[in-house]
């Protein structure tokens, strides 16, 4: 995987899927910070694809700055 944020959706059931968030900080060498997230169905609550990856990347930004500040202690 190269650097950067990747995200997937896997469905579970009629009102939820599992929302996976892949961050890396570098190309080579280095980590990997993985998400997994248990999200309502975008059928319960009608959102656009790009309502959604807004949304989780929003969400990915604080969890990668939030693991960053970890490191800094």
């Amino acid at each position: 995987m190269s650097k950067g944020l990747s995200i997937s959706f896997q469905p579970l059931d009629a009102d939820h899927v599992r929302a996976r968030i892949n961050w890396r900080e570098q190309d080579v060498g280095g980590g990997s910070l993985v998400i997994e997230l248990i999200v309502r169905n975008r059928a319960s609550a009608p959102k656009s694809e790009a309502e959604l990856e807004a949304d989780t990347r929003a969400l990915a930004v604080r969890f990668a700055r939030a693991f960053a500040d970890t490191l800094d202690e």
